[in-house]
């Protein structure tokens, strides 16, 4: 992929190789120069975008996508940059559709809050989470906020403009409101705050330590009073905590709005993070509401300077809905076991080793995200959907006992119950398949299904020994619509589902009893390693 990050100083052109997480690779930069406006920026984007694919030995035919991260206001589903202040004539500007002209590839936009928030999300510090707040914290003050497992953008991408809140009804102005937060937490305010203090003290008769070095009012900016705040010096030190102060208000009506578990703060917060704590976390003990604060927990950004890089191939990312978090080997012993001893006992299956532990990343993302598997097949592979689902549902090589809690709620009842990866098989609803198929049509009966049941962020596996059963590549299609990830078990060509599917399990061989059973043993592996990984802490099982 190619990103461009695109701001009001400067621009960067991307490239990164998404097959496992985001690996970037080379990086051009250059001054905005944002009085030229919009054809003299664009012309030197697509120019760096060439150079990039030129030096690296490769071509816009092996893009997969290109993302937009930028500020706004923009509007993202269009893919439409409207006016940003920053951007002069940059007005309705649709900048997806003139990249997708060029490089013949899906273009993808993303306010630059939000494209920061899905990279802290997915690779930096609020990873694991589903209720996260990520702000920015530089030259202005914005948030992207991901809640449940959601990015929320708002009707028009406004979503998370806190910086446009007010705090108080006279103080600094940012995004054009005096007492906004902007205005007491960005950069530019902090300056700003920095400079008004200064003219203060001089009229009282006292020169802060910055003035008797020489440095006039001015050129007085956050990064100068933090140098000096850092040594120690007590004019720095309180212009700092009057901005944790303020940044604690505010972050108090989002863990008061949204009730996240983390709040990632990045640029300034993680530079200056322990002359902002002290006064931010006594205002948010004033201020926000007990219970929700107990549950929130605030913390710099992780993915330090290369934020921006990663932000821009993140939005092309996100808008092709491939997940970037990195694919990892099991994390449990049991889970490693089963996948080496697949191996050990069939070599004919070696080759599909990354495919395996392909196929198990994505099935683990699915149900630590709270997603589900859906499974189709026909004849031996409409069995084969079955027993997938059986092995998932229940108690496979481990008993999986109910947490505790869970239990108790239950009841009596919850001794005797197992816990349950969530997973269909669209074989089954005969009712509802047979109408469909006299009804409307045969080959349409899973995708109907996907189309019901299946959501973003699901699964959906598809079993077909030719890899053209055109019932099963139909579904996979509705599920790639559907933002859903595909994982296709078919013989040795693969057939159509080759080229729709994310992982492909293709088995050595061309006759469908043979292939059929290769299949078993992979499927197992993969319910087996799967079952480790969620229920192998609670309970000892054996191979």
């Amino acid at each position: 992929m190619i990103g461009f990050d695109i701001g009001g100083t400067k621009c960067a052109v991307n490239l990164a190789d998404v097959s496992d997480g985001i690996k970037l690779l080379d990086k051009i930069s250059f001054p905005t120069e944002s009085p030229k406006g919009y054809e003299y920026a664009k012309k030197r984007l697509f120019e760096a975008a060439w150079e990039i694919l030129r030096r690296n030995h490769t071509g816009a035919d092996r893009l997969l996508a290109m993302g937009v991260s930028c500020g706004g206001p923009l509007d993202s589903r269009k893919g439409i940059v409207l006016s940003p202040p920053h951007l002069p004539g940059w007005d309705a500007v649709p900048l997806t559709e003139h990249i997708e002209d060029e490089f013949g590839v899906p273009a993808f936009l993303q306010n630059d809050a939000n494209a920061c928030a899905l990279v802290e999300w997915k690779l930096g510090a609020g990873s694991g989470t589903k209720n996260m707040i990520f702000c920015t914290m530089g030259t202005g003050f914005g948030a992207g906020i991901i809640a449940e497992d959601v990015l929320l953008r708002g009707a028009n991408d406004m979503a998370g403009e806190i910086g446009h809140l007010r705090l108080d009804r006279e103080g600094p102005v940012g995004f054009g409101k005096a007492g906004s937060v902007e205005g007491f937490c960005s950069g530019e305010g902090i300056g700003l705050q920095a400079r008004m203090y200064t003219e203060e003290q001089m009229k009282k008769g006292r020169k802060p330590a910055w003035v008797a070095d020489g440095i006039a009012i001015d050129g007085i900016n956050a990064g100068i009073i933090s140098q000096y705040a850092h040594k120690g010096d007590p004019d720095a030190v309180y212009i700092y905590e009057r901005a944790g102060d303020r940044l604690g208000r505010a972050l108090s009506i989002l863990v008061d709005a949204f009730n996240p578990e983390m709040i990632v703060i990045g640029s300034i917060f993680v530079r200056c993070e322990k002359l902002l704590r002290p006064s931010m976390e006594k205002a948010m003990r004033e201020e926000a509401l007990s219970h929700a604060l107990e549950a929130c927990r605030v913390v710099p950004a992780k993915t330090g300077e290369q934020i921006g890089d990663l932000a821009s191939i993140m939005a092309a990312c996100y808008g092709m809905g491939i997940d970037a978090v990195p694919a990892g080997f099991p994390e449990t012993e049991g889970a490693a076991r089963h996948y080496n001893r697949l191996f050990e006992r069939y070599p004919a299956l070696v080759p599909l080793k990354g495919s395996v532990l392909d196929a198990f990343n994505i099935l683990r993302r699915t149900y630590r995200s709270g997603g589900k598997l859906l499974v189709c097949g026909n004849g031996g592979s409409a069995a084969d959907s079955d027993h997938i689902v059986g092995e998932l549902m229940k108690g496979f090589y481990l008993s999986r006992p109910l947490e505790q809690p869970l239990r108790d709620r239950i009841g009596e009842a919850g001794a005797r119950l197992q816990s349950a990866l969530p997973a269909i098989a669209l074989t089954h609803h005969t009712a509802l398949s047979t109408a469909f198929l006299n009804d409307v049509e045969p080959s349409m009966v899973f995708a109907q299904q996907v189309l019901g049941y299946g959501r973003a962020g699901d699964t959906l596996l598809c079993l077909s020994t030719s890899g053209n059963s055109a019932n099963v590549v139909n579904a996979a299609q509705v599920a790639r619509t559907a933002g859903m990830r595909i994982i296709a078990f078919t013989g040795e060509t693969g057939g159509r589902l080759a080229a729709v599917s994310d992982v492909l399990l293709n088995v050595p061989g061309t006759v469908t009893a043979d292939i059929q059973e290769l299949h078993l043993p992979v499927y197992h592996t993969l319910c087996a390693m799967l079952e480790e990984e969620f229920f192998g802490d609670r309970t000892v099982g054996q191979i």
